[in-house]
C-alpha cells in the first residue's frame, strides 16, 4: 500500500508538487499568525511590566471638575486621608504601600539651587506661590520609582525607610548638598505658613543621591528636582498642617498582572468615593501603548482561522479533483480485487506523506518567520516603553493640584 502511494506520488508528480507547495505555504501563515499572537502578547505584557506594580489613590480632580455645575467651584473639603488609605492597604494582592504628601517651604539656613529659568522676567504669577524646595514626605523611600528604575542614585549613606517614622531625618540631592557644604550629619531648617502660623522644621542628613537623567534638571528651583528634600510622612504633615491628610497612597501589588483585579476588589470592599477619588493602575496609559498591539492580535487570530479554513477548503477540492480524475485507476485497484478500505488508505497516505515532508520543512521556515515577526514586535515595544519614559515619583496631576490647593490653604 505504502509502495503504491510512492508509485502514485512519483507518477502525478505536478499533483504532488503542487499539494506539497500549498501545505508549505498554509503552514508557514498559520505559524507567522500564531507568532504574531505569542509575539504582541508578550509585548503587552512586557508594556504592562514596564509600567510597574504599582496602585495610586488619589484625589481624582478631573472627575470633580467634570461633574461639577457650571461656574461652580471645584470643592476641597473631601481630602484623601490616612483612615481612607488605610482601608485598602491589607487586601488582597498588596505587597507593600507608601503614602506620600507633596508640599513646599522655604529655608532660611540653606539655598535653592538656581537655573538660568530662575532669572528669567517670565516667571509665571504662581511661581510667588511655591516655596523653594519641594518637600516629598513618604511612609519609605524603598519603593520610590525613580530609585528603583535608577534614574537617582544613592551616593551616601542611605534612604529613609519606615524605621525613619516620626523623625526629622531626610535624604537631599547632591547638588544641593555641595551648593550649602552639606554633608551626611548635618542640620538645616525649612519653613512654611499653616493657618498664618509660621512653622520651622529642623531636619537632619541622613542620605544624599544624585539625579542621573540629565534631562530632568533645568526648570525653575521651585520644580527643579535637585531642591526636591525627602523626608519621613509626618514632617509632610506638619508641614501642611494635618495628622490625617495625605496626597497619594501607593500600593505595590504582588505582580503587574493583578492591577485590575486590586482596582476591582477596592472598589468593592471599601467605602471609598470613587466619583470623588481615583486608583490609577496606569490603565490609560497602557491601553494607549498596548491598543494597536490588540488590534493586531485580533486580526492575526483571524488571519489563523481564515488560511486553516480557506486551505482546508482548498485542499479537499484539491483532492476531490485528484480522486476524481483518478476513477480508471481506482476501478481498476476494484476489479483486482482490492478492497474499497485500502484504496482509501492509499489517498490518505498520499497525502500524508506530502504533509509530513511539507511540515518538517515548514519548521524551518517557519521558524525563520516567527524570529523576525517576534524581533520586530519585540522592537516596536521596546520603541514605546522607551517613548513612556520613566514615571518617577514626582507628583502628577492629581497630586500637583492638591499641592496648589494645599498652598492656597497655607498662605
Amino acid at each position: 500500500m505504502i509502495k503504491n502511494a510512492l508509485l502514485s506520488l512519483k507518477k502525478n508528480i505536478g499533483k504532488t508538487i503542487l499539494l506539497f507547495v500549498i501545505i508549505v505555504v498554509i503552514t508557514n501563515l498559520v505559524i507567522a499568525g500564531l507568532s504574531i499572537q505569542s509575539a504582541t502578547k508578550k509585548s503587552m505584557d512586557q508594556i504592562r511590566s514596564s509600567l510597574g506594580n504599582d496602585v495610586t489613590l488619589s484625589v481624582d480632580f478631573r472627575n470633580m471638575i467634570k461633574n461639577r455645575k457650571p461656574s461652580e467651584a471645584v470643592s476641597n473639603e473631601t481630602p484623601l486621608t490616612t483612615t481612607m488609605a488605610d482601608s485598602l492597604k491589607d487586601l488582597k494582592y498588596v505587597k507593600n504601600y507608601n503614602y506620600q504628601i507633596s508640599t513646599s517651604a522655604n529655608s532660611n539656613s540653606i539655598s535653592a539651587v538656581e537655573t538660568a529659568s530662575d532669572n528669567s522676567n517670565n516667571q509665571p504669577e504662581q511661581a510667588s506661590n511655591q516655596g523653594d524646595f519641594t518637600i516629598s514626605a513618604n511612609t519609605t523611600m524603598k519603593y520610590l520609582d525613580s530609585f528603583t528604575n535608577n534614574n537617582y542614585k544613592l551616593t551616601k549613606e542611605r534612604l529613609l525607610t519606615t524605621k525613619d517614622q516620626n523623625t526629622n531625618n531626610c535624604v537631599i540631592e547632591t547638588n544641593l548638598a555641595s551648593d550649602n557644604d552639606l554633608s551626611v550629619g548635618d542640620t538645616f531648617t525649612i519653613t512654611t505658613t499653616v493657618n498664618d502660623e509660621t512653622i520651622t522644621q529642623e531636619l537632619i542628613i541622613v542620605g544624599i543621591y544624585e539625579i542621573q537623567s540629565t534631562n530632568e534638571i533645568g526648570s525653575a528651583h521651585f520644580n527643579n528636582p535637585v531642591n526636591t528634600i525627602y523626608t519621613d510622612l509626618s514632617i509632610g504633615q506638619t508641614l501642611t498642617g494635618s495628622s490625617e491628610n495625605i496626597t497619594s497612597a501607593i500600593y505595590y501589588l504582588d505582580d503587574s498582572e493583578n492591577a485590575e483585579a486590586f482596582v476591582e476588589l477596592a472598589k468593592k470592599k471599601s467605602d471609598i468615593d470613587f466619583d470623588t477619588f481615583s486608583l490609577d493602575a496606569n490603565n490609560r496609559l497602557y491601553q494607549q501603548n498596548a491598543s494597536s498591539l490588540e488590534s493586531m492580535q485580533s486580526f492575526a487570530k483571524m488571519f489563523v482561522w481564515i488560511v486553516v479554513i480557506a486551505g482546508s477548503a482548498i485542499l479537499c477540492l484539491i483532492l476531490a479533483l485528484t480522486i476524481r480524475n483518478r476513477y480508471y485507476e481506482i476501478g481498476v485497484l476494484l476489479s483486482l480485487g482490492q478492497s474499497k478500505v485500502k484504496i482509501i488508505a492509499q489517498q490518505l497516505i498520499e497525502v500524508g506523506l506530502i504533509a509530513v515532508v511539507a511540515f518538517v520543512i515548514s519548521l524551518g521556515t517557519g521558524q525563520l518567520t516567527s524570529h523576525y515577526m517576534g524581533n520586530m514586535l519585540e522592537s516596536s515595544s521596546s520603541s514605546n516603553v522607551m517613548q513612556m519614559g520613566q514615571k518617577g515619583d514626582q507628583p502628577n496631576d492629581n497630586q500637583n493640584q492638591s499641592d496648589s490647593n494645599q498652598q492656597k490653604n497655607n498662605t
